[in-house]
């Protein structure tokens, strides 16, 4: 099992709506839509994960930089993961613990000093990952999502 994470290529975008329209039907009313909003993003990085040259996974990251300092740190860039998804068939191979270290390396690339992201109270699989890449929820937001479920947002500072 082989397993590569690799920079978005041309004609990656219809797979990314693919998967996210299946992945992420329980928390929009349109996933479709909201993954062409969230690639349209300026700022947007996305990485692509591989299983034995099939694609089963994928990041989207955006980064902003701050317009003031903060703290020791000039004008620090902040990333966020927009979006995390693996296929359910392809999940518990480590392909997601693998898709968040990469986007953790991608966002220390850019000088980012944090990485946040939101994810479904209910969904516990993927705030185990989170948790284990090192993230701590920090707040709540009821009916975020579709259906009014609630979000969790997580961070994970990247100070050193």
């Amino acid at each position: 099992m082989n397993i590569t994470i690799r920079p978005s290529f041309d004609g990656d975008e219809e797979f990314v709506h693919e998967l996210g329209s299946e992945v992420f039907s329980a928390y929009s009313y349109d996933p479709r839509r909201a993954i062409s909003s969230i690639l349209a993003e300026r700022g947007t990085e996305t990485l692509v994960a591989e299983l034995d040259s099939l694609r089963v996974g994928f990041v989207v990251l955006q980064y902003a930089q701050l317009t003031r300092d903060f703290g020791p740190w000039v004008r620090p860039t902040a990333a966020r993961i927009n979006a995390i998804a693996v296929w359910p068939h392809a999940q518990g191979r480590g392909i997601g613990r693998r898709l968040l270290e990469r986007a953790e390396e991608a966002a220390r690339g850019r000088s980012s000093r944090s990485l946040s992201l939101a994810t479904a109270e209910e969904n516990t699989r993927a705030r185990r990952l989170f948790g284990a890449g090192g993230f701590v929820q920090f707040a709540r937001l009821e009916h975020y999502y579709a259906g009014g479920q609630t979000a969790v947002l997580m961070h994970r500072a990247l100070l050193d």
